[in-house]
């Protein structure tokens, strides 16, 4: 794509066509006529060499190309109107402004909801991209300004990395209301010989429950493995295998938990955003926004 060649102001033009399939309704959402729109229609499709929308019934729908182009546009404007703006006066009820957050499986499934609550009442505009990166990649993407927050165990490194402890989670074990061991008490040695299905976020290497067991001394071997909790407890509901899971989760119909004092250790976990936007209104916001989902959490 030739830039220089190409009006960026078109583009809002071109998100608001594709999320209306009308151009009616674009100009409305604009404030603009629907000639104004027509005319910048046209010269997006002069310049990408593409019709873009085609008439379908009262509307338009996009062509492949359209579709091609449209998260490259959007992503570009939505970081353009992050950058733009004002740091020190954010208004959530009116803010449209998209955040990136990296969390962990189990921390998505538990702050998620709260937090999705929470802005539904105050700021209905905003939103929320949730993804899982690998650890050794969050300090570069909080750089880089791709990532906003992340939330994961103590020990991200970065020296232009800010933090703030979150949340403790215990662990428990896991099993079918019809387990044979559903209704007696557990020891470590009844654990060992479970059939255990893990989660991990990694292909490769020891899950928690594996490293578990290894601190103990001892060794299991899973009988399946996934990335995350939400198929794994199903599993469990179904089956005789046994799942370590944060508690906040194991709180299911159709399953029985397990404490194993002195086994499984809870596991913190803290918020990470970047230094220079310690004064940035809008994080600062929403980083006492997921304090208070937490703290409902522990309540």
């Amino acid at each position: 794509m030739n830039l220089r060649s190409l009006d960026l102001n078109l583009l809002p033009v071109l998100e608001a066509v594709y999320s209306e399939r009308s151009l009616t309704r674009a100009s409305e959402t604009l404030h603009i006529t629907q000639p104004a729109v027509s005319n910048a229609l046209a010269r997006l499709r002069t310049h990408f060499e593409d019709p873009l929308f085609v008439r379908e019934g009262r509307g338009v729908k996009p062509t492949a190309m359209a579709e091609a182009l449209m998260p490259a546009v959007r992503d570009a404007l939505d970081r353009l109107r992050a950058g733009l703006e004002p740091r020190s006066a954010f208004e959530p009820s009116r803010s449209t402004r998209v955040f990136n957050i990296s969390a962990r499986d189990a921390g998505a499934f538990m702050i998620a909801p709260s937090l999705a609550r929470r802005l539904q009442d105050i700021a209905p505009g905003v939103r929320i991209a949730w993804t899982q990166l690998n650890r050794g990649a969050i300090s570069t993407e909080l750089a880089s300004g791709r990532l906003d927050l992340a939330i994961d165990v103590p020990g991200i490194r970065g020296t232009d990395l800010e933090r703030e402890p979150l949340m403790t989670t215990p662990y428990v074990c896991v099993v079918s209301k019809d387990h044979p061991l559903s209704g007696r008490q557990m020891t470590f040695e009844a654990f060992l010989e479970l059939r255990h299905v893990v989660v991990s976020s990694r292909r490769e290497g020891r899950s928690y429950v594996e490293e578990v067991a290894r601190s103990h001394g001892a060794r299991i071997t899973p009988v399946m493995r996934l990335p995350t909790y939400m198929p794994a407890l199903e599993i469990v509901k179904y089956t005789d295998l046994a799942l370590t899971a944060p508690a906040l989760l194991a709180q299911s119909p159709g399953l029985v938990s397990h404490d194993l004092p002195g086994v499984f250790p809870a596991l913190d976990s803290e918020l990470y955003w970047r230094r220079e936007n310690s004064e940035d209104a809008a994080l600062t916001w929403l980083r006492a926004l997921i304090l208070d989902a937490v703290t409902e959490l522990a309540g």
